[in-house]
């Protein structure tokens, strides 16, 4: 996933499902602040989850199944739920 994409600050909905993505979810997704939905499912994702994530206090749907992210869900993002 393109660092990138935290520039499209008013963006908000972003839908990767099934795109066979690879790496890690960048922690500038995090300053993505107008972000409503986030489905990166059925991906090949990795490692864990940023804790920037947390800062996206309008995110109201958030999908990770079907990819190989590992640890726990951080505490920053369970906050806004």
């Amino acid at each position: 996933i393109p660092s990138t994409f935290a520039n499209l600050g008013k963006l908000g909905s972003l839908v990767l499902e099934g795109n066979k993505l690879q790496g890690s979810v960048p922690s500038e997704l995090g300053e993505m602040m107008s972000l409503e939905i986030l489905n990166l499912e059925s991906n090949r994702l990795n490692g864990t989850l940023p804790t920037e994530l947390g800062n996206l206090q309008h995110l109201n749907f958030l999908a990770l199944y079907q990819n190989r992210i590992g640890g726990n869900m951080p505490d920053e993002v369970c906050m806004n739920y």
